[in-house]
């Protein structure tokens, strides 16, 4: 099989259904006051994502959009109502709402849902101290759900809190969001804190990385820099708990979603047979328990 003719699975694309949905984060007046938001503020269907990937998709997993953030489960029975290749959901939640407790046991019971996301950022190191957070992650856990972290990773007091949960909750899995936030410094301290505290995590043996997101850093991001940061990645963790995925419509900031696909499957050449498949597709699908 010539490395171009590959099929993959992406564990991280966002549909956006704007006359459906609220999707507060696209509106021009609301944050993020992205220069280029109105490229990627456009409803986005299964369809254009399959059309972009030349055929070769062959399953995905939904990341929450902001389609409705206070009944998230409207998100995944619009999904589950539209979607008809094989894929998996991550829904939102909100860990210091009221309802929390109640939202993970509703979201639960979809057959699509996988995981949840609060996007954690700048505050992650607070509320993944919070009591009432780490309750909510241990419930989370108790239903089977996954959790997607999207936070800096060179902040080793965020990820000392992190591992903390993990140590306390050995049945709870987290995918690791957007390669970690490598920081764009290579030579810097904090890429070597960065890849301390990879190398922690995946030791617990609860996470998974995924290789995507490079736009939010830098829309004009480079391939050399992608390649040291990948191999830098493999050597740290390992192919078996790395998954490339897209982030789809917004990696179409930087080139063609099949473009991308290439890209990422050309960094794999000197890889294995079984190497390749861990990454294009195995990963995810045995992570998110794709049929």
């Amino acid at each position: 099989m010539s490395q171009h003719s590959h099929t993959w699975i992406d564990p991280h694309i966002h549909f956006f259904a704007l006359n459906e949905g609220v999707y507060g984060w696209l509106k021009p007046a609301n944050a993020p006051f992205w220069a280029d938001k109105k490229a990627i503020a456009k409803n986005t269907t299964e369809y254009m994502l399959y059309r972009a990937s030349l055929g070769r998709l062959c399953g995905f997993v939904h990341l929450e959009a902001g389609y409705d953030n206070d009944r998230p489960w409207r998100e995944i029975t619009f999904l589950e109502r539209h979607c008809t290749l094989p894929f998996r959901a991550v829904a939102c939640i909100d860990l210091v709402g009221n309802s929390v407790g109640s939202h993970i046991d509703k979201l639960g019971l979809y057959c699509s849902v996988r995981g949840l996301r609060h996007i954690l950022d700048d505050d992650a190191e607070s509320l993944l101290r919070a009591p009432k957070v780490k309750w909510a992650l241990s419930h989370m856990a108790s239903r089977g759900l996954s959790f997607e972290a999207q936070l800096n990773f060179a902040n080793s007091n965020a990820v000392s809190a992190l591992l903390n949960v993990l140590e306390q909750n050995p049945s709870l899995k987290v995918a690791i969001n957007h390669t970690a936030i490598a920081p764009l410094e290579v030579k810097s301290y904090a890429f070597k804190a960065w890849q301390q505290n990879i190398r922690d995590l995946s030791e617990t043996g609860q996470v998974a990385f995924k290789f995507s997101g490079l736009e939010m850093q830098n829309r004009n991001w480079q391939w050399q820099r992608a390649s040291y940061i990948f191999e830098t990645l493999l050597t740290t963790v390992g192919a078996n708990q790395i998954m490339f995925a897209s982030n789809y419509p917004l990696c179409k900031w930087r080139m063609p979603y099949a473009a991308l696909w290439r890209g990422l499957s050309n960094m794999t050449a000197p890889l294995s047979e079984a190497q390749k498949a861990a990454l294009l597709s195995v990963n995810a699908k045995q992570w998110y328990d794709i049929a």
